[in-house]
């Protein structure tokens, strides 16, 4: 009720969405919304993506490779509610998880 929605309203639906693939019955708790929480440019830095060098695109993929496996971890491993939190195309999930060698 706090939190302030500093994102539009497909922010909201966003995290409603989320909050549904990540709910383990059918009613939503607080623990499966993040509120912004999920990828801060500090909280990435802390988890290593960038501490090696400033390559952005090094830090890129480092980011997108642990999201990509988070959200198939989150929908157990079904690919087409994964894109559908990443906000990607099923094709183009397909596509980062041959890149990254996620099976």
């Amino acid at each position: 009720m706090r939190y302030g929605w500093p994102g539009n309203v497909r922010e909201l639906e966003n995290a409603i969405e989320r909050a549904i693939v990540l709910a383990d019955g059918t009613t939503l708790e607080i623990e499966n919304f993040s509120f912004g929480k999920e990828s801060t440019p500090d909280s990435e830095l802390e988890d290593g993506a960038g501490s090696d060098c400033l390559s952005l695109k090094k830090a890129k993929s480092k980011l997108e490779n642990r999201m990509i496996r988070e959200a198939l971890t989150a929908t157990e491993g079904n690919r087409t509610h994964a894109a559908r939190l990443l906000e990607i195309s099923h094709p183009s999930l397909l596509s980062k998880m041959k890149l990254y060698g996620i099976v």
